[in-house]
């Protein structure tokens, strides 16, 4: 869709960018919106009511033939239609005939989690390809981004050149840790191409072409272009080229400066004509508010902070360390809720850090090209030039090493009322800045806000089970009021590399705003169920781990208990007849016994959670029937069902004992026959409702 719409967006935008230029100011303003406005609702209409070409492909073995980037497959039927590959090797650029499934992508499944497929859709992707086989492969020559990313990687550690590809080109598949160091500092927009990377580029390139005075403003609109075409037109990138390309047509048809605050409006309004959903993209959200923060904080705070120093020549130390910091927190100011709610917390120290970083980037970013575009022409040469790469590499390495080892603030995803409570603040603030309004009617605004938010998140505070989706693993949250809560299992992938407490089980803890844990357990030795757990322990503070039978030949269950020994938490091994009470509850503890199984399963912790004295839930790890029946169950609201719903857990009498009001049943996509169809049949038909992780993603059960 935005290949074919292109050519018009483009005629469209020039009109429109001489306009705004030449025009008298009030229709500069009136135009783009009675132009583009009725445009826009057509093309996100279009856009949004599009079907999907391959549905009738859905879950289907077939074999396709197109061109990869090796990330995503452009099929020649249906023609140009898109799929984001998955597979265990990688995938060569080029043609290619491959033989495998397409599947929907998935939607968000928990707390803190990506809408992956929405991610894609809002990019024209429909799905994602399963490769079972690479039938033929024809490997395309090398493009020059690609001859540029090795020039620039030329003589550099592995960290140093994904760093400086991140930085350059946009490519970011071989940051590795990186990624999570950058963000947890707050310094992930240095890595994410935007309005930095490209102001950078374009100050240094218009001080290399001073001398060919006002002809230096088109020459620099060719190379933005060049710069969008060359990387990727992702939000970020494209609201940060249109506002320049605006800028400097101003000042070479004689206009001026142009008005911040306008070309920033048309570039949204551009940018949503041509790719409507990225109104729902986290990238342009962050792009656009990023820089109305710094256009609504950075002036009244410079004169607030500074007052009589804003005359000090722009180079003066005082106003370099002021202005930085001022304008690293105007341009987070805007964004806080969304950071927050998207990462599961916020850097505090990020603007401080960022008085280093910046400098240190706006070294780098012309460096890397500079050395990307000689290493084609004279590799020797940027061989050399990366000696001082590399080290600037490092530095800002450093620095962001530094940056993570900092507190952060823990918060959970935020409600539209969350939202508007924090900007009804913030816009007081802003208005108070302006001097629209006094003081005092700021912060009766923003208190008033405050005791709003801080209402409403006190009547959210009950008791739950949240069984996450984990694939065909276990892991469950008990959350009490008093911001207590008790994690069993981490989930984890036995025969794959993925790490599922680290991609899937952290983010749901910090989605949920959870930023300390009373207890974790370790239900057995599995991995399925304990893998998960190694990275949880390193990531969160945590009170207790209780574990069951202690099998230190198993490698994964001694890992955990090192980490746990390493990080100094008290681990606490139980047995049939235990109780361990937190808040309002009580664990009652049923398995293991004290003279435990020979098999891993059998001696898996189970226990009966007690809320207020009564009996709620009934949570057994891989326990089976043979366990099962030495055991006695009180009547309880819910079961998770033993084993993923395995045929040998979860018995009969069991179900008739407790008379569940829900059964949950975690499992994923597997061979193992999970969930067992007569059990699930059972459990119905005794009046229970069924809860699936594989269909519902993470299931919130209310323990009240």
């Amino acid at each position: 869709m935005a290949q074919q719409g292109l050519p018009w967006f483009v005629a469209v935008g020039s009109s429109l960018l001489l306009s705004l230029c030449l025009l008298p100011k009030a229709v500069r303003w009136l135009l783009p919106f009675v132009l583009l406005l009725p445009l826009g609702f057509w093309r996100y209409y279009s856009w949004d009511s599009q079907l999907n070409p391959l549905l009738p492909y859905l879950g289907q073995d077939i074999t396709v033939s197109g061109t990869t980037d090796g990330k995503i497959l452009r099929l020649d039927d249906p023609k140009g239609a898109r799929l984001a590959i998955s597979s265990r090797e990688d995938l060569a650029p080029g043609r290619v005939v491959l033989q495998g499934s397409f599947a929907l992508a998935p939607n968000k499944r928990n707390p803190g989690g990506f809408d992956y497929a929405g991610y894609l859709h809002r990019r024209g992707i429909w799905g994602q390809f399963y490769i079972d086989e690479v039938i033929s492969s024809q490997p395309a020559t090398f493009t020059l981004k690609e001859r540029l990313s090795q020039a620039l990687a030329r003589g550099l550690t592995e960290q140093q050149a994904g760093l400086m590809q991140a930085m350059t080109l946009g490519l970011r598949d071989s940051l590795g840790d990186l990624r999570e160091l950058f963000s947890a500092s707050g310094l992930a927009h240095i890595l994410a191409l935007s309005g930095l990377h490209v102001g950078i580029l374009v100050l240094a390139l218009g001080w290399l072409l001073r001398p060919l005075g006002l002809f230096r403003y088109p020459v620099l609109i060719v190379l933005v272009i060049g710069f969008v075409f060359l990387v990727g037109a992702s939000p970020s990138v494209s609201r940060a080229a249109l506002m320049t390309i605006a800028a400097l047509l101003s000042l070479w048809l004689g206009g001026g400066r142009i008005d911040a605050w306008a070309s920033l409006a048309l570039s949204a309004l551009l940018l949503l004509v041509w790719q409507p959903a990225w109104l729902f993209d986290l990238s342009f959200q962050l792009s656009y508010l990023a820089v109305l923060g710094l256009l609504l904080f950075v002036e009244p705070l410079t004169r607030l902070i500074l007052g009589t120093y804003t005359t000090l020549p722009w180079w003066h130390w005082k106003l370099l360390i002021v202005v930085s910091a001022l304008v690293s927190i105007s341009a987070q100011l805007s964004t806080v809720p969304l950071v927050a709610s998207s990462f599961g917390s916020l850097p505090l120290f990020s603007p401080f850090i960022n008085i280093l970083a910046i400098p240190l980037a706006t070294l780098l970013v012309p460096l890397g090209f500079v050395v990307a575009f000689v290493g084609v022409l004279v590799p020797p040469l940027a061989l050399l030039l990366n000696h001082l790469t590399g080290l600037l590499a490092s530095l800002l390495i450093a620095l962001a090493s530094f940056g993570s080892s900092l507190p952060n603030l823990i918060w959970g995803e935020i409600s539209p009322l969350g939202y508007a409570l924090f900007y009804i603040g913030l816009g007081a603030f802003a208005l108070w800045l302006h001097k629209r309004i006094s003081l005092s009617g700021a912060l009766i605004i923003i208190a008033t806000a405050l005791l709003c938010s801080s209402f409403t998140s006190w009547q959210r505070e009950k008791a739950e089970l949240i069984v996450f989706d984990v694939g065909q693993g276990d892991s469950s949250l008990i959350r009490l009021p008093g911001r207590l809560e008790i994690l069993m299992d981490g989930g984890g992938t036995p025969f794959g590399d993925f790490d599922v407490g680290a991609r899937t089980v952290i983010p749901a803890l910090k989605g949920l705003g959870i930023d300390e844990l009373e207890l974790v357990i370790a239900s057995h030795t599995d991995a399925d169920h304990i893998e998960g757990l190694v990275s949880v322990l390193k990531s969160f503070r945590v009170q207790q781990l209780a574990i069951g039978v202690k099998d230190l030949d198993r490698p994964l269950f001694a890992e955990l208990i090192a980490v746990a020994e390493e990080r100094q938490i008290p681990i606490m091994q139980v047995a049939r007849g235990q109780k361990i009470y937190i808040g309002d509850a009580m664990l009652d503890i049923l398995n293991p016994p004290i003279n435990s199984y020979d098999e891993a399963n059998n001696n898996s912790v189970a226990f009966v959670l007690y809320y207020h004295e009564q009996p709620k839930a009934l949570l057994m790890g891989d326990m089976p029937i043979s366990v099962e029946k030495d055991l006695a169950f009180p009547k309880l609201d819910i079961v998770m069902a033993g084993h993923h719903g395995s045929k040998t857990s979860t018995s009969d009498d069991l179900l008739r004992a407790t008379q569940p009001k829900h059964v949950i049943f975690s499992y994923g996509r597997n061979t193992f026959g999970h969930p067992h169809g007569p059990l699930v049949e059972k459990a119905r038909a005794l009046g229970a409702q069924i809860h699936e992780t594989f269909h519902e993603g993470a299931v919130r059960l209310l323990l009240e």
